[in-house]
């Protein structure tokens, strides 16, 4: 994807938050937060495959998101609805990598259309479980493997959940000797009083978002 234009993250998320951002307050970036835990998969090779994705969105953007899908009255919003929320969400933001910017050797791979989902409550919270999955799988013995998962525009944060509910994990035949090392972004008080003055209907373009993203760095010997 080599441009994410304001209109272009607004059609992606037109369902993803379109009553949040009707609701938020006027102005600070983000308005919306998700909690995110990724499962980097492997195959019998010890090639990456894909990452799962599990994102945890805040309390307030659920609670907007699943307005009026508790049509039987019974306090839980209904299946059907919640499913079609995220197969719409999910062909939305399929035009736009699925904010996952996953790096081999400095090149953004084809990923494939994703297929394996789900999603829940989880309490109060909304869930939405997904795989990108690559059409081609890459040796991380033999390339750089990285990925950061972020909305360029920073209208939502995503950030990894605490280090002990283990927001990262290896799943299949991954290499001896594979480890993962998380980056946490530069804290740049310029930039976080610069995304906090922008209104909710101002933009910085497609690059706010990359400031504050944390980067995965897939290590094999």
């Amino acid at each position: 994807m080599s441009c994410w234009s304001r209109k272009a993250i607004s059609l992606a998320l037109a369902v993803l938050l379109g009553s949040l951002l009707a609701a938020a307050p006027a102005g600070a970036h983000p308005h919306a937060w998700i909690d995110l835990k990724t499962t980097v998969l492997f195959d019998d090779q010890g090639r990456v495959t894909g990452l799962r994705q599990r994102w945890v969105f805040d309390e307030v953007y659920s609670l907007f998101a699943i307005e009026g899908f508790d049509s039987d009255g019974d306090g839980q919003p209904d299946d059907e609805k919640l499913w079609k929320l995220a197969v719409v969400n999910l062909e939305s933001l399929a035009e736009y990598d699925y904010f996952t910017k996953l790096k081999v050797d400095g090149t953004q791979p084809a990923y494939e259309r994703v297929t394996d989902y789900e999603t829940f409550m989880k309490g109060d919270l909304l869930v939405l479980i997904f795989t990108v999955t690559l059409a081609e799988p890459v040796d991380p013995r033999w390339n750089a493997v990285t990925y950061a998962i972020y909305d360029p525009t920073y209208y939502v944060e995503v950030t990894h959940a605490a280090k002990r509910d283990e927001p990262i994990k290896f799943e299949g035949a991954a290499p001896e000797n594979c480890s993962f090392a998380l980056r946490y972004p530069d804290q740049n008080d310029e930039m976080s009083f610069f995304a906090a003055s922008l209104d909710q209907n101002e933009s910085a373009g497609d690059g706010l978002g990359a400031y504050f993203a944390e980067e995965v760095s897939i290590l094999c010997e």
